[in-house]
Order: C-alpha cells, then sequence, then structure tokens
C-alpha cells in the first residue's frame, strides 16, 4: 500500500527520480543458479499451466492490526456503547438517571456528551484509520502471484488500494535477491521480482516481495530458481512441493507463521534456545496467533478474475497486460512520472 501510495501521491509528478544501479547483480530469467530450486514453502497450488506463490514477504507478521483493532473495538463498542451511551439515551428519553433518581441538569450535558466522544471516536478510526486497518482485515485474504508458463505472463492479486490486479510479460521479470550466508540465524533472505517499466511497457514500475520467512539468501535464490525452471522448462524440470500452503485460515497456520522467526535459529541447532524462548514468550506467542488467525477469518478469499483463471486454456484469450492508462488520465501521468530513470553499467546482464 505505501509503494503504491508514493507512486500516486500529489507531488510525484513534479518529482522524477533518477536511479543507478549495477546490473551484473540481477540473474537472467536464461541463467541456470548454482543452488538446487526449492518452492521454500511459498506455493498455494501448482499445475501443469500455472503456479500460485505467495506474495506477501511478511504475511507471517499479521495480528499486530487486528489485535489493536479488536482492542478497539471492545473499548469503544462495549465498554463505551453499552455502558455510557446505551444507559445515556435510556435517561434522555426518560428522564430518570441510572441510579432511579430524576435526570439532574449535569446528566442532561453529560449523557450528550459522552455519545458525540463515541461518535467522534468511531469517525476518527473509521475515517483515517481505515487504511491501516484493512491492511490485515476486511480486505483479501492472501497476495498471490500466479505465474501461467503458457501465456508467458505473470498476475500480481493484490487490493485495489495497493494497485489491484496487475499482469506483466514474464520477459520483463527481473529477480532481486538479497540476504545472509548460509547458517545466518536472522531469518532474512529476501526474493523482489521487480518489473522495470522500460521492460514491461507498462510505464510504471512495480514489485513484489515473493515467498514467506526465508532462512538464507540461499534459499531465496532456491526459490527464484523454482520458479525460473517452472516458467522456462516445465513442470517435470522443478521437484513437487512438499507440501502447498492453505488459501483456508487454519488456525493450526496462524500458529505456525507465529513461530517462523524462529525457523532459522532452529534449522542452525539452537533447539535449547528457540525452546527456552517459546516457553518464556508463550502467552505473547498466543496471543499474536490467535490475532493472526482473526485477522484472516475478518478477511475474503482471494479472487482471481475469469480471463485470469482460464488463460492458457484452448480458445481462451491472453488477458491484456497491464498499462498506465487503466487507472485512468489522472493516475497514469501521476504513475509515468513515478517510474525510475534506471542507468545500468551492464545492461546486458541485468535485464531479461
Amino acid at each position: 500500500m505505501l509503494y503504491w501510495k508514493s507512486k500516486t501521491s500529489k507531488d510525484v509528478a513534479s518529482s522524477l527520480r533518477t536511479a543507478e544501479r549495477e546490473g551484473s547483480g540481477y540473474p537472467n530469467i536464461r541463467q541456470r543458479a548454482e543452488v538446487p530450486p526449492d518452492d521454500g514453502f511459498a506455493l498455494f497450488g501448482v499445475g501443469e499451466n500455472f503456479i500460485d506463490v505467495q506474495g506477501a514477504w511478511q504475511e507471517d507478521r499479521r495480528g499486530v492490526v487486528a489485535f489493536l483493532f479488536i482492542g478497539l473495538m471492545y473499548f469503544l463498542q462495549y465498554q463505551i456503547f453499552f455502558n455510557l451511551v446505551l444507559p445515556g439515551i435510556g435517561s434522555i428519553s426518560s428522564g430518570i438517571g441510572p441510579m432511579g433518581y430524576p435526570l439532574t441538569t449535569a446528566g442532561y450535558i453529560f449523557a450528550p456528551l459522552s455519545i458525540l466522544v463515541w461518535l467522534a471516536a468511531n469517525i476518527v478510526l473509521f475515517g483515517f484509520g481505515w487504511r491501516w486497518i484493512r491492511l490485515e482485515i476486511f480486505t483479501q485474504r492472501r497476495l498471490v502471484i500466479r505465474f501461467n508458463r503458457l501465456t508467458r505472463q505473470v498476475h500480481i492479486n493484490r487490493p485495489s488500494y495497493a494497485g489491484g490486479i496487475v499482469t506483466f510479460p514474464w520477459e520483463s521479470t527481473v529477480a532481486d535477491i538479497s540476504g545472509g550466508d548460509k547458517g545466518s540465524r536472522l531469518g532474512d533472505g529476501v526474493l523482489a521480482l521487480v518489473w522495470p517499466a522500460r521492460y514491461s511497457g507498462a510505464g510504471f514500475d512495480d514489485f513484489s516481495l515473493v515467498g514467506g520467512t526465508l532462512s538464507d539468501r540461499d534459499r531465496a535464490e532456491a526459490l527464484w530458481e523454482y520458479i525460473r525452471r517452472y516458467m522456462e522448462e516445465g513442470i517435470n524440470a522443478v521437484p513437487s512441493p512438499t507440501r502447498l500452503r492453505s488459501m483456508f485460515p487454519w488456525p493450526w497456520d496462524s500458529v505456525r507463521s507465529t513461530l517462523s522467526f524462529m525457523k532459522p535459529s532452529w534449522h542452525n541447532g539452537d533447539k535449547g534456545m528457540v525452546l527456552t524462548f517459546a516457553l518464556l514468550l508463550s502467552p505473547l506467542l498466543l496471543m499474536h496467533s490467535i490475532c493472526h488467525w482473526l485477522s484472516l477469518l475478518l478477511c475474503w478469499p482471494t479472487w482471481w478474475p475469469k480471463a485470469i483463471r482460464r488463460a492458457g486454456l484452448p480458445g481462451a484469450p491472453v488477458p491484456k497486460l497491464t498499462t498506465a492508462d487503466d487507472y485512468g488520465p489522472e493516475m497514469a501521468a501521476k504513475l509515468r512520472a513515478s517510474a525510475l530513470k534506471v542507468v545500468d553499467n551492464n545492461s546486458a546482464s541485468s535485464g531479461p
């Protein structure tokens, strides 16, 4: 959401930026990596025509917004509404105070004031905080990237306030891999897929962080190699996933997500430390797991348009590629203005 807002803000059209990058650090989609392909438990589905991959790198961390929202709802809608607002409305209509005595002048002032405070608090919460509430609840449940090897397209499914559903050509994909060395305890492996405007023809740059918590750079590179080989060589060139991520919000998946930050240390042999921390933090971890699960329950399933669902089937049309013009003239101007003017020192090896 923040990335999309940065591209479509009011003043972005007047602030063209120039970026300079070293091209040799970006693997080509035609090049085989040295690490064997691994799905990294990032796949929702795999088939002959397409794979669906997790497109939210920090999805395992969700739950904080849900915790704050549920806490505010309990305070505003239960404590204040049922204990102050409703009794105040009853007192004003009957003229009798909560203790059974006639309502005094102070009571006639306090009751409407409590109602106004409750209304104002709700207006502020939903008027100014709605964009943050919808980061985790009352939005689509999963962010998904679909790689269709028959149409040679990549579809990113995101909420409308974060750019909506976009379609880019696979050949315009650039992989940016970062993270610590193998054996790192930080769990900081990151796979970012980028679609620069000059490659995709969309008129604007876009990117997505792929996969969940990855232990190190090698894991991120292995996930990229899985996606790359599937798209370039087919389903027989990659191993079958050990298990798929579920689109349905099972509670044990929320527990697994909450504990995911401990995976690097667990895999590196620090099992005693992990168990000790898990025991000490168990109340907090339990609360996080519950809020993570509730946030998923308060969202709706991710939905693909018919054109993307049928893409690659016999007789089905190829989905249209996304361009800045799809967002209207005013938004298109801002998106084009936000596109980075990229200067590659080694353009032959940095792009597709």
